[in-house]
């Protein structure tokens, strides 16, 4: 790998401001502009050299002062760069160049590109639309395209008739041309990175501004779905106010539109006053969408409305710092839906996200949070569990251990200090720093600049009790230490305190919960008595708490410490949870050990799994009372999905068959477990139904929902159907990763998938957005059959993904945990299943 100075533009020339006009033609997907760049010439030179790929560059010059420069430009498509050479140099001071470039809408989702969709009168039309991060404004136009050259920026657009323009600012003139296309220009936008310039042009359809504050606020989608628009209205609203008000900086725009769009490889972009989104991350239909369809939408919202300030405001000098971008956005996402959704108890639902970049952090193959990158490939493989959740979930634990407060204003006084410039990672821990007058970047350094985490030992010694670590690994042994900011309750009192690589002792009652209220980005392992006492109290923990004694349980499982059937027996005090989350977290294990199961030893897990279920989900039943909250609704749902489908209960199964047969109104979660309750039982001939159904849905949850289920029918004809749908393009190229994934992660097919995914290796990478074929592999841990898991590590041996090396260790590490899992737990585990029953397990 080439240095990260060959990935880096010089500091000779510098951009402060571009005027970009680009005409799109949609009708034959290519466009045309130019560019003017304010610069300032730092060194004397003969030589410009900034960033262009995939671009025709022609006619460019720079202007010094009244003498004109003719520059020969010369392209490097490797190193994805413009040279302009000069007949002389040109001297220190201001200069202005201008380039004429030319372009096509590539189908590739990134850059300048197509976007699709079809009106209810069976009409195709194209969108032009953007997607820069991280490296692909140079496929649009030639620029600096890197993070600390901040620039503002003058957008026109020259479109055919009838077509909406969007771009970051707002629009401040409108003229028609002689050809009769419209020019439209935006305002100048504030001073930010090249990543986050937006231009979208297309038959669209706004709602009307809503005023916030002074901030006018617009969804834009396609036509035909403004009645999907309401709940990002009020959701993009209620953002505004509570960042602008935690912040403590008013909106850093001039507008803000969030806009649909059809094709999308990522689930949102935080591209300043014009956030793009895929549909399903926006536009929803209140009355039909399940809780977790409308948290998503709430989520993703909240996550890029919280770069405007964090990420667009202030932005990382360079792209090792992203994760900061990335994680804070999605913990500041959780406190702002928390805000405007108490009742969905956001940060206990977030344990998920957290217990998520456990299981990959736990691995041999992870690696920091912060590491150094070099090329745009390395940039893009930064796009992950550990950026995103592990980053989010250390940044909770220690705004938990400072107080929200001093917290809070750390971040205010960083924003403010930063504003408008670039930034390091030791930047943010200063300004906490500041604030609490604690070592938070001696703390944080030891999360960040190092892979994996600490399991915490908690053990009883006369009066006291002792607290040492190690490093948690499902395979092999580590090292590594921490300093863990540890929060632990109990009868006498709350405390604090810094846990190294020494052993440190305190004093506690006897009902000491350690990682209280369970924020912590560590395991907790208590020794002998202790670990009874908190299972006994189990009821009496906070429902945080609780997920993370059930999380920590079934990684102690994965990584041999600790039995199946210790595990089951955990969870047989849970049968009265009310909590959708601990209830999550109980059935994932379960799910897991399912799996592990052979055919003929299932039909005992299955039991086991109904014996723990019914009580609860009895109690709930197919009808939903009046008053109910939307996780209480949802956790029926969930209940009644395992039943059918973990506990092969006839009668749920039978049930869900009537429901989902049913022209009745049934209530969204009722609905969804029907489905997916009728799909994992089902069987080719449900198959047209259900992409029938998607093709019909007149909202893009449903239109998902309905593929979902056509990827879970334990039918290879199905499977294979809806594989070959992937690779004819019948399956949008946005939503090709996941399909797959589900058909790898599928227990009766997911093996003869694999066989078709390595028989049309090279057609299925290219149905797929390149960023995204690394996500194929989200579920192929669970092809734990030895056969295939030999086959497919070693068919990694030979193949590669782009920006995928590191995530294809994670997942055959992954892979092997299964594997040794297996191997451990599936005679053992049906041995105790036949012989001992829930009521064994402490009912």
């Amino acid at each position: 790998m080439a240095p990260e100075a060959d990935y880096r533009l010089g500091q000779a020339v510098v951009p402060s401001h571009y005027d970009i006009e680009i005409e799109p033609d949609l009708d034959v997907a290519s466009f045309i502009g130019t560019v003017g760049i304010d610069v300032e010439i730092r060194e004397v030179t003969s030589r410009i050299v900034l960033n262009a790929i995939e671009l025709e560059l022609h006619d460019a010059t720079v202007v010094v002062g009244d003498a004109v420069y003719s520059a020969v430009v010369s392209l490097d498509d490797e190193s994805e760069r413009a040279t302009l050479t000069l007949d002389s140099e040109l001297p220190i001071g201001a200069a202005r160049i201008s380039i004429g470039f030319r372009g096509t809408l590539n189908d590739d989702l990134r850059g300048f590109y197509r976007s699709v969709y079809t009106t209810d009168e069976g009409v195709e039309k194209t969108i032009a639309t953007t997607q820069f991060e991280a490296t692909d404004a140079r496929r649009a136009f030639p620029c600096w395209d890197q993070p600390d050259f901040k620039a503002t920026y003058t957008v026109t657009l020259i479109v055919q008739d009838g077509l909406m323009a969007v771009s970051n600012a707002a629009e401040i003139a409108r003229e028609t041309l002689e050809s009769g296309n419209v020019k439209v220009s935006f305002a100048e936008t504030m001073k930010m990175s090249t990543y986050l310039v937006a231009f979208i042009v297309g038959e669209l359809e706004a709602t009307d501004p809503l005023d916030v504050d002074g901030t006018p606020l617009r969804i834009i989608a396609p036509p035909g779905n403004m009645h999907l628009t309401p709940f990002a209205l009020d959701m993009g609203a209620h953002a505004l106010r509570y960042f602008s008000a935690y912040y403590d900086i008013p909106y850093p725009g001039d507008k803000l539109d969030m806009v649909a769009i059809p094709d999308f490889s990522f689930g949102a972009m935080e591209n300043l006053g014009c956030i793009t989104y895929r549909e399903t991350a926006l536009l929803l239909d209140a009355e039909k969408a399940t809780h977790t369809e409308a948290q998503r939408v709430a989520d993703v919202i909240s996550h890029e409305i919280a770069h405007m300030w964090f990420g667009d405001l202030v932005t990382m000098k360079w792209w090792n710092g992203i994760w900061l971008n990335e994680a804070f956005a999605t913990f500041a996402e959780m406190k702002c839906v928390d805000a405007y959704k108490p009742e969905w108890k956001r940060w206990l639902s977030f344990s998920g996200f957290r217990a998520m970049s456990q299981e990959t952090d736990a691995l041999g193959a992870t690696r920091p949070v912060e590491l150094t990158v070099e090329s745009p490939e390395e940039a893009n493989a930064m796009f992950d569990v550990l950026t995103y959740q592990k980053g989010s979930s250390v940044l909770r634990m220690i705004e938990q251990y400072l107080g929200q407060d001093v917290f809070r204003a750390g971040v205010t006084r960083y924003l403010k200090t930063h504003a408008y410039s670039n930034t390091d990672t030791p930047d943010l821990w200063a300004a906490l720093e500041a604030e609490s007058g604690e070592p938070v970047g001696q703390i944080m350094d030891t999360w960040i600049f190092q892979g994996g985490y600490p399991r915490v030992t908690v053990s009883a010694n006369g009066d006291h009790y002792t607290l040492s670590q190690e490093q948690f690994r499902f395979l092999g042994q580590g090292e590594k230490t921490w300093l863990v900011p540890l929060l632990y309750r109990s009868s006498d009192g709350e405390d604090r305190v810094v846990l190294g690589g020494d052993p440190v002792s305190i004093e506690a009652g006897e009902d000491l919960v350690v990682n209280a209220g369970g924020e912590g980005f560590y395991r907790v392992k208590y020794e002998g008595d202790l670990a009874e006492g908190v299972v006994a109290r189990l009821a009496d923990l906070d429902p945080i708490e609780r997920y993370s004694v059930v999380s920590d349980s079934f990684a102690y499982v994965l990584a041999g410490d600790l039995r199946a059937d210790d595990f089951l027996l955990l969870v047989s005090n849970l049968t009265d949870e009310e909590e959708l989350d601990v209830w999550a977290a109980v059935l994932s294990g379960l799910g897991e050990l399912d799996r592990v199961a052979s055919s003929s030893d299932r039909e005992a897990m299955q039991n086991f799994v109904t014996g723990l279920v019914s009580q609860k989900a009895d109690e709930l039943g197919w009808a939903v009372g009046d008053g109910e909250s939307d996780r209480r609704r949802a956790l029926r749902g969930l209940l009644l999905k395992s039943l059918g489908n973990l506990g092969n209960d006839r009668g749920t199964i039978e049930m869900a068959r009537t429901v989902f047969a049913s022209a009745d109104d049934v209530d969204p979660e009722i609905a969804d477990a029907a489905l997916m309750i009728v799909a994992a039982n089902g069987a080719v001939s449900d198959f047209d139904g259900f992409i029938e159904s998607s093709e019909e849905a007149d909202d893009p949850q449903s239109k998902i929902k309905y593929l979902r289920a056509a990827t879970q029918i334990p039918d290879t004809a199905a499977a294979e159907r809806m594989f070959a749908m992937v690779l004819d393009g019948t399956i949008r190229s946005q939503d090709a990763f996941w399909v797959v994934a589900l058909l790898l992660g599928n227990r009766e097919t997911g093996a003869f998938i694999w066989e078709l995914v390595m028989e049309n290796w090279d057609a299925t990478v290219a149905s797929m957005p390149v960023l995204n074929v690394r996500r194929m592999l989200d579920l192929i841990q669970y092809r734990s059959e030895p056969d295939v898991a030999a086959s497919i590590m070693e068919w990694f041996e030979t193949h590669e993904i782009p920006s995928g090396e590191k995530h294809v260790a994670q997942k055959m590490e992954q892979l092997q945990v299964r594997v040794a899992l297996r191997e451990r737990e599936s005679s053992r585990l049906a041995q105790t299943l036949k012989t001992s029953p829930l009521q064994g397990y402490g009912r």
